[in-house]
Protein backbone atom coordinates (compact mmCIF):
# COMPACT_ATOMS: atom_id res chain seq x y z
CA UNK A 1 0.00 0.00 0.00
CA UNK A 2 0.64 3.60 -0.57
CA UNK A 3 0.63 6.70 1.38
CA UNK A 4 0.36 10.19 -0.28
CA UNK A 5 -0.47 13.24 2.37
CA UNK A 6 -0.34 17.48 1.19
CA UNK A 7 -1.23 19.63 2.87
CA UNK A 8 -2.10 23.48 1.81
CA UNK A 9 -3.34 26.79 3.35
CA UNK A 10 -6.17 28.51 2.34
CA UNK A 11 -7.43 32.16 3.10
CA UNK A 12 -10.91 31.30 3.95
CA UNK A 13 -12.61 30.74 7.22
CA UNK A 14 -12.40 26.74 8.66
CA UNK A 15 -16.47 26.50 7.94
CA UNK A 16 -16.23 27.50 4.65
CA UNK A 17 -13.32 25.15 4.25
CA UNK A 18 -15.01 22.13 5.85
CA UNK A 19 -18.71 23.24 4.48
CA UNK A 20 -16.74 22.97 0.72
CA UNK A 21 -15.43 19.40 1.25
CA UNK A 22 -18.36 18.02 2.71
CA UNK A 23 -20.42 18.66 -0.81
CA UNK A 24 -19.16 15.19 -2.21
CA UNK A 25 -20.89 15.76 -5.18
CA UNK A 26 -19.16 18.96 -6.49
CA UNK A 27 -15.46 17.00 -6.32
CA UNK A 28 -15.33 17.14 -10.08
CA UNK A 29 -14.63 21.16 -9.69
CA UNK A 30 -11.50 20.13 -8.43
CA UNK A 31 -10.55 16.84 -8.67
CA UNK A 32 -9.76 16.66 -12.44
CA UNK A 33 -9.70 12.24 -12.32
CA UNK A 34 -12.70 12.25 -10.53
CA UNK A 35 -15.81 12.62 -13.17
CA UNK A 36 -18.68 12.27 -10.28
CA UNK A 37 -19.61 11.17 -6.61
CA UNK A 38 -23.36 10.02 -5.96
CA UNK A 39 -24.96 9.31 -2.76
CA UNK A 40 -25.66 6.20 -2.07
CA UNK A 41 -26.80 6.51 1.32
CA UNK A 42 -26.50 8.23 4.91
CA UNK A 43 -22.49 7.75 4.74
CA UNK A 44 -21.86 5.96 1.25
CA UNK A 45 -21.28 7.09 -1.84
CA UNK A 46 -20.79 5.83 -5.46
CA UNK A 47 -17.40 7.06 -6.86
CA UNK A 48 -16.15 7.04 -10.88
CA UNK A 49 -13.28 8.22 -11.78
CA UNK A 50 -10.56 8.24 -14.42
CA UNK A 51 -7.80 5.63 -14.29
CA UNK A 52 -4.09 6.20 -14.45
CA UNK A 53 -3.66 5.22 -18.21
CA UNK A 54 -6.72 7.63 -19.38
CA UNK A 55 -3.58 10.18 -19.19
CA UNK A 56 -1.92 8.38 -22.67
CA UNK A 57 -5.15 7.91 -24.14
CA UNK A 58 -6.13 4.37 -22.73
CA UNK A 59 -9.64 4.62 -21.53
CA UNK A 60 -9.74 3.54 -18.29
CA UNK A 61 -12.67 4.42 -16.20
CA UNK A 62 -12.29 3.00 -12.67
CA UNK A 63 -16.04 2.98 -9.77
CA UNK A 64 -16.23 2.23 -6.15
CA UNK A 65 -18.04 2.58 -3.32
CA UNK A 66 -16.55 4.47 -0.16
CA UNK A 67 -18.24 5.00 3.51
CA UNK A 68 -17.52 7.79 5.56
CA UNK A 69 -15.60 6.53 8.56
CA UNK A 70 -15.31 9.37 10.83
CA UNK A 71 -16.50 13.30 11.17
CA UNK A 72 -15.58 15.70 13.11
CA UNK A 73 -17.60 18.83 12.21
CA UNK A 74 -14.88 21.38 11.10
CA UNK A 75 -11.90 19.55 11.79
CA UNK A 76 -11.94 15.81 10.11
CA UNK A 77 -13.46 13.43 7.67
CA UNK A 78 -12.21 9.97 7.30
CA UNK A 79 -13.27 7.06 4.83
CA UNK A 80 -12.24 3.88 3.09
CA UNK A 81 -13.52 1.60 0.48
CA UNK A 82 -16.15 -0.92 1.16
CA UNK A 83 -14.46 -4.71 1.11
CA UNK A 84 -15.85 -5.64 -2.40
CA UNK A 85 -14.47 -2.76 -3.98
CA UNK A 86 -11.84 -2.87 -6.89
CA UNK A 87 -9.87 -0.02 -5.37
CA UNK A 88 -8.43 -0.69 -1.73
CA UNK A 89 -8.14 3.04 -0.22
CA UNK A 90 -8.65 5.13 3.03
CA UNK A 91 -8.35 8.79 3.56
CA UNK A 92 -8.37 11.56 5.80
CA UNK A 93 -8.85 15.43 5.73
CA UNK A 94 -7.46 17.57 8.64
CA UNK A 95 -8.77 20.86 8.74
CA UNK A 96 -6.91 23.57 11.09
CA UNK A 97 -7.54 26.73 12.38
CA UNK A 98 -4.09 28.69 11.74
CA UNK A 99 -5.15 32.35 11.94
CA UNK A 100 -7.82 34.42 11.20
CA UNK A 101 -9.47 33.44 8.35
CA UNK A 102 -6.75 31.44 7.28
CA UNK A 103 -6.92 27.20 7.11
CA UNK A 104 -4.30 24.71 6.84
CA UNK A 105 -6.40 21.35 5.02
CA UNK A 106 -4.11 18.23 4.81
CA UNK A 107 -4.90 15.25 3.09
CA UNK A 108 -3.76 12.08 3.36
CA UNK A 109 -4.60 8.91 1.08
CA UNK A 110 -3.20 5.17 1.85
CA UNK A 111 -4.53 3.11 -1.34
CA UNK A 112 -3.52 -0.29 -3.54
CA UNK A 113 -4.16 0.36 -6.99
CA UNK A 114 -6.17 -2.45 -8.80
CA UNK A 115 -3.90 -5.77 -9.78
CA UNK A 116 -1.99 -5.03 -6.61
CA UNK A 117 2.01 -4.45 -6.73
CA UNK A 118 2.04 -4.74 -10.71
CA UNK A 119 -1.40 -2.48 -11.02
CA UNK A 120 1.01 -0.06 -8.67
CA UNK A 121 4.14 0.38 -10.62
CA UNK A 122 1.71 0.78 -14.19
CA UNK A 123 0.08 3.61 -12.18
CA UNK A 124 3.31 5.12 -10.88
CA UNK A 125 4.77 5.28 -14.40
CA UNK A 126 1.79 6.89 -15.85
CA UNK A 127 0.56 9.23 -12.83
CA UNK A 128 2.14 10.35 -10.23
CA UNK A 129 -0.16 9.97 -7.03
CA UNK A 130 1.96 12.66 -5.02
CA UNK A 131 1.60 15.26 -7.23
CA UNK A 132 -2.58 14.51 -8.28
CA UNK A 133 -3.59 14.63 -4.60
CA UNK A 134 -1.00 18.45 -4.22
CA UNK A 135 -2.62 19.68 -7.71
CA UNK A 136 -6.09 18.76 -5.76
CA UNK A 137 -5.68 20.91 -2.93
CA UNK A 138 -4.39 23.49 -4.80
CA UNK A 139 -7.81 23.41 -7.01
CA UNK A 140 -9.64 23.08 -3.96
CA UNK A 141 -7.80 26.25 -2.26
CA UNK A 142 -9.06 28.44 -5.20
CA UNK A 143 -12.23 27.03 -5.36
CA UNK A 144 -13.04 28.05 -1.60
CA UNK A 145 -11.26 31.17 -1.91
CA UNK A 146 -13.34 32.24 -4.57
CA UNK A 147 -16.13 30.85 -2.98
CA UNK A 148 -15.52 32.66 0.85
CA UNK A 149 -17.34 35.80 1.74
CA UNK A 150 -14.04 36.52 3.94
CA UNK A 151 -11.99 36.84 0.76
CA UNK A 152 -14.97 38.94 -0.52
CA UNK A 153 -13.48 41.57 1.97
CA UNK A 154 -9.99 41.74 1.46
Amino acid sequence: MDRVQESTQIQAPIKDCFAQWMKFEEFPLFMKHVKSITKLSNNLWHWKVDGPLSAIGVPAKLEWDAEMQGLEPQYMISWKTVSDSAVKAAGEVHFQEIGPNITKVTSALVYQAPMGAVGEMVAKLFSNPDAMVKEDLENFKRLVEAKSPAMAAI
